[in-house]
């Protein structure tokens, strides 16, 4: 079993299902409404922990109902949740209006500014995975020490952190050349930074290191309407792959096969 450090957020989703695509001035019906938890913290958490992990959990909840309900949760699930900071005040939900084509369109409240990721003593694990923006300098001092490091691509102003692996949506950088999206990943990475992943969908999985791109074609491909959190369960199985001694495109393969297949799980039970 590893030992895996995961650092990022716990939201509250609440996905409208739409019966037909957004458009200006047009009045949409709504099929279905529901909350779930979701976030970068919560599903790759949740996927490493299913896989037999160590996950332990640094992130914020609001501490009312929802926080305290949402830490039951994720301790039945068997992540360690003593990082866990319970905040005073009351929890906002991320409101996600899906389309009947999988576009999604995902609405926060504007100026609430979430509690910086902390510690309150240095961390240690087999491997850390982080998709947080904002780390406090212990954090970044703990990383340093933990022998493999995956950080999500931040798309706003981040702290930079020792990351070996950084993980991005293709989708995320139109028309961008692969070694343009690299030396951005190197400015927020550091010199550790060995491997760059970009996902795209059910096209072709990349792979850089800065010299050579490969790519890994994804063996089963699905068509849900609701991909919320795909990219945050494939980064949990990839890394879990590489923590058993896989090579990054195996990896990669393993991953991508068993997102497909949460997916049609979860499609079929929501």
């Amino acid at each position: 079993m590893s030992t895996v450090i995961v650092v990022g957020h716990v939201n509250h989703d609440q996905v409208w299902s739409l019966s037909s695509p957004l458009a200006s001035g047009a009045r949409i019906v709504y099929s279905g409404r529901r909350v779930r938890l979701g976030g970068g913290g919560f599903h790759t958490g949740t996927q490493l922990a299913k896989l037999g992990n160590d996950v332990r959990l640094i992130s914020n909840l609001m501490d009312d109902g929802h926080g305290r309900a949402a830490l039951a949760t994720l301790q039945a699930a068997g992540i360690d949740t003593g990082y866990v900071t319970l905040w005073p005040g009351e929890t906002r939900f991320t409101e996600i209006l899906l389309e009947p084509n999988g576009e999604r369109t995902i609405l926060n409240t504007g100026g609430q500014l979430r509690p910086p990721f902390t510690a309150p003593e240095p961390v240690s694990g087999d491997a850390a995975y982080l998709n947080a923006l904002v780390l406090d300098a212990g954090l970044v001092a703990s990383l340093r020490t933990i022998p493999l490091v995956v950080s999500q691509f931040p798309l706003r102003d981040a702290s930079p952190r020792p990351a070996d692996i950084v993980i991005g949506s293709r989708a995320d950088f139109p028309g961008e050349e692969t070694h343009h999206v690299w030396e951005r990943a190197s400015a927020i990475a550091g010199p550790r930074l060995r491997t760059l992943v970009l996902t795209d969908g059910m096209r072709p999985i990349s792979l850089y290191d800065g010299k050579a791109l490969k790519h890994v074609t994804p063996l089963k491909q699905v068509r849900v309407p609701d991909t919320i959190g795909a990219g945050d369960c494939f980064t949990g199985i990839f890394l879990h792959g590489l923590l058993q001694g896989l090579i990054p495109e195996l990896a990669a393969e393993q991953a991508s096969q068993q997102t497909a297949e949460w997916l049609l799980e979860r499609s079929r039970t929501s």
